[in-house]
């Protein structure tokens, strides 16, 4: 294949991805792969290695591929950008290329490894034959597909899973000899398959007009469980173990209930099963129970239980500080935590229930004293500024919760403050987003607050508001988006990282 402009195709950093082999000799299957074999298909998970192996959705997707035959390798942003983890080739080499995007900046980080293969970003410079097929899919997608219209030949919303068979298909059908136009018109018969092709203006109108809507899977029809356990993964040696989907509360600021509802319970019996299976397959350090809310769902106490007997420790994806049980907390200090991280998000209790989180400054002071109890020592308090309606004094107050915490239950304490981003399809999407001076200012007033209320001795960190304000950018974005998108791709391919 030749690249953009017709040069040569260009290779990433590492030309041989020997590299790969110390990661993936540590990398444990708790059931068998298929080979698969046709078509060739380049699954991206456009972030750092560690981050996508710890993304349960990636697993499945990776594994239906494989048990229908399919030829697919992997690829990531780092270490080793546009080298297959499999067989260790090149991504221009691969006829289908899909993106599993999971955070705004991914879908730049996909950009950049689509250029650094010499394939160009847009997807009217990729109409005549000889270029791959571009897909995305991913949680991104479902939040604002939009803005990837000018650069996917086609876009899934919503859960890969019922999709994934249509889509082998069409390309099967399309690697007989099958032209483009035809596989691109085929595709968008399908109502959860966005295809841009005839026109970004009509293909907008169809998310509009809902003639064109997410994929939902009941839980019960997915595999449930992780396939590599993985000392690399962010979690760990961790086997993760799928709960629920969806959310039943309606936090404004947050896309779940938005984007991902309706709530989906996988049967307790289920669970437990695909654990003691895994368990007899695999040797793993803990278990990781991916859900939005761990103490929503309702068999988690004789999980936990099943967990601890088979000598394994626990994580939680989240916790919400009302929910928070002894039993929970047991179990983490079983797994030899001594940290609990909870996110209040705003230091005032009128502020928090504006959030949808209707506990108090008080009532979160008596949860961490039964934590305390149970035996943990420190708390990681997760909060956002630039929230609407919020005030200095709210801001202060956050220092002034912090400083209650460790006064009167002598904890140690750490502190992650973010700037809060509007997102699309949420009741606070249409709020004003703080931007970079008003996040700096911000920051700057806590950072005092801080050193006042608990002097030295605290972890604070501050999320970076150019990093918050690309966000916002990506998070709104349309598809005239990739005019500037692919002036940023230059510019940080000149060394710029900064550059939004």
């Amino acid at each position: 294949m030749r690249g953009r402009r017709g040069a040569p195709a260009v290779l990433g950093p590492s030309r041989s991805g020997r590299e790969w082999e110390s990661v993936t000799l540590k990398e444990v299957a708790v059931l068998p792969v298929p080979r698969g074999g046709d078509p060739s298909w380049a699954l991206v998970f456009p972030s750092d290695y560690g981050t996508a192996i710890s993304n349960l959705g990636f697993h499945y997707v990776f594994y239906q591929l494989k048990r229908l035959g399919v030829g697919v390798e992997r690829f990531f942003h780092s270490p080793i950008p546009n080298i297959s983890v499999e067989n260790r080739r090149s991504l221009q080499d691969f006829p289908v290329i899909t993106a599993s995007i999971a955070y705004e900046p991914d879908a730049l980080n996909f950009l950049q490894l689509l250029d650094l293969a010499g394939i160009p970003l847009r997807r009217k410079q990729r109409e005549t034959e000889g270029f791959p097929i571009i897909g995305a899919a991913g949680a991104f997608t479902s939040i604002n597909p939009s803005m990837l219209l000018a650069v996917s030949d086609f876009i899934v919303l919503g859960d890969g899973e019922p999709v994934i068979p249509f889509l082998v298909n069409c390309f099967r059908d399309y690697a007989r000899g099958g032209a483009r136009e035809k596989l691109l018109k085929t595709m968008d018969e399908h109502p959860s398959i966005l295809v841009p092709e005839a026109g970004e203006e009509k293909a907008l109108d169809s998310l509009k007009n809902g003639s064109k809507g997410a994929a939902i899977t009941p839980c019960g029809q997915s595999l449930g469980h992780g396939i590599w356990i993985t000392p690399n993964s962010a979690f760990g040696d961790t086997l993760l173990l799928e709960l629920q989907r969806g959310c039943m509360r309606g936090c404004p600021y947050c896309v779940l209930p938005a984007c991902f509802s309706p709530l989906r319970q996988r049967p307790l019996e289920a669970v437990l099963q695909a654990l003691e299976k895994c368990a007899s397959q695999a040797t793993f350090a803990q278990v990781g129970l991916v859900t939005p809310e761990a103490g929503d769902y309702p068999g988690l106490d004789e999980l936990l239980d099943r967990i601890e007997s088979l000598g394994k420790g626990v994580s939680f994806a989240s916790l919400r500080i009302d929910n928070l049980t002894p039993r929970m907390v047991r179990s983490l200090r079983g797994s030899g935590r001594e940290s609990l991280t909870i996110a209040p998000e705003a230091g005032t209790d009128s502020l928090r229930l504006h959030c949808g989180k209707p506990f108090t400054n008080g009532q979160i002071l008596d949860k961490l004293e039964m934590v305390r109890r149970e035996g943990m020592k420190k708390v990681k308090l997760y909060f956002m500024v630039g929230l609407p309606t919020e005030t200095d004094e709210d801001v202060l107050a956050i220092a002034g919760l912090a400083g209650m915490i460790r006064k009167e239950l002598h904890m140690g304490i750490s502190l992650s403050v973010n700037a809060f981003v509007p997102k699309p399809l949420t009741p606070w999407g249409s709020q004003a987003f703080i931007g970079i001076r008003g996040a700096e200012r911000k920051f700057k007033l806590l950072k005092r607050a801080i050193a006042e209320y608990l002097g030295k001795g605290f972890e604070a960190r501050f999320s970076s508001p150019r990093e918050a304000e690309l966000e916002y950018r990506l998070s709104w974005a349309g598809p005239e988006a990739v005019d500037w998108m692919e002036n940023l791709v230059e510019k940080r391919k000149r060394g710029n990282k900064n550059a939004i």
